[in-house]
């Protein structure tokens, strides 16, 4: 320990795990208080919310901060939406005192666009970005298109990958087992649950449950369940409910496990715990990772083909962009 004052700065951190149920924002903050605090070990961390609006506290933890940093999820998105139905939930007024500096951040939604000039460009959002977001400092993005919406912007970021994945280092990826295990663990998804979903859930599970010896399903929002419920799988009884708890989650990644399932940041989360991996893409969110970083993933569209890793030996190669998360982070070692 240092006893140099400088060293115990105040960061106000903008936690997406607050108020909300969804386990992965979890994950992610997980991984970003662990980043932080290598970073500043002594610094006084201080939680402000996301997913509810600024009040005079945090105004005042802002503007007495040395730093400010937003902790990576969907928060990003070119549409102005005000205060109350966007996932960061601040406006104009607020932006005032906000000089936030994000880490990992993503996009909220991936459309296809031939061009980038072809972009639809909110006006309001983009000058909301500019007051908010970190101008001494490079906002960091998990991937490249996260990264092209902001620069249309005329916000310039950094391409880190997510901030779940900076431990991946090659050491840890290569001890990971290439063959399958007796076990695997799977998620399904709430919030995409039209029946072309619903049927790649059920193909899925049947493919686990005729593979696998031991397959569990981690409840990661209490919609899972409802959904579950509605896939009539045959042999329900044999699949064991992991309780929607990260310390359970990390429990049962503990044992030799496999992961195959559709939740991004539970699949990520078993890469840490250096289990073999494989994730099930139902939007772009995985998929624009994966192209960045060779992140195991397999189309909602093509379960089949997951018996291919299930049987066959599969290294988790994952290129993990250490040269560009160094450059973010000596920003603030060189300040």
């Amino acid at each position: 320990m240092t006893n140099n004052s400088k060293d115990y700065n105040t960061i106000l951190l903008f936690d997406t795990s607050v108020v909300t149920e969804n386990l992965g924002d979890f994950i992610i903050m997980d991984a970003v208080r662990q980043q932080l605090h290598e970073m500043f070990p002594n610094s006084f961390l201080i939680n402000a919310p996301t997913h509810d609006t600024i009040g005079k506290e945090t105004r005042q933890w802002a503007k007495k901060a040395s730093y400010s940093f937003v902790g990576g999820t969907n928060l990003l998105t070119n549409r102005f939406k005000g205060r109350s139905h966007s996932q960061w939930k601040f406006g104009f007024r607020d932006s005032i005192d906000i000089a936030a500096v994000g880490i990992g951040l993503g996009w909220g939604s991936y459309k296809k666009y031939d061009r980038i000039m072809d972009w639809p460009l909110d006006v309001a959002q983009s000058m909301l970005y500019k007051r908010s977001l970190s101008t001494k400092y490079l906002t960091s993005v998990r991937d490249s298109y996260s990264q092209q919406r902001l620069g249309a912007m005329g916000i310039a970021s950094i391409n880190t990958a997510c901030v779940t994945m900076w431990n991946l280092t090659e050491d840890r990826l290569s001890v990971i087992p290439k063959k399958k295990s007796d076990m695997v663990v799977t998620t399904i998804t709430n919030y995409w649950k039209t029946p072309e979903y619903l049927t790649a859930y059920k193909k899925m599970i049947d493919l686990l449950l005729d593979n696998y010896r031991v397959v569990k399903l981690w409840v990661q929002a209490r919609e899972d369940i409802e959904v579950f419920a509605q896939l009539h799988v045959q042999d329900a009884d044999r699949i064991q409910f992991i309780s929607p708890s990260l310390t359970d989650y990390d429990e049962a990644l503990s044992e030799d496990t496999d992961y195959i399932g559709t939740r991004l940041h539970a699949g990520i989360r078993a890469l840490q715990h250096q289990r073999r991996t494989l994730i099930v893409e139902l939007d772009n969110r995985a998929h624009e990772i994966a192209k960045d970083t060779n992140l195991p993933t397999v189309s909602y569209k093509d379960i089949e083909s997951i018996a291919n890793f299930i049987h066959g030996e599969r290294e988790m190669d994952i290129h993990v962009p250490f040269d560009k998360i160094n450059q973010w982070k000596q920003q603030f070692l060189n300040n």
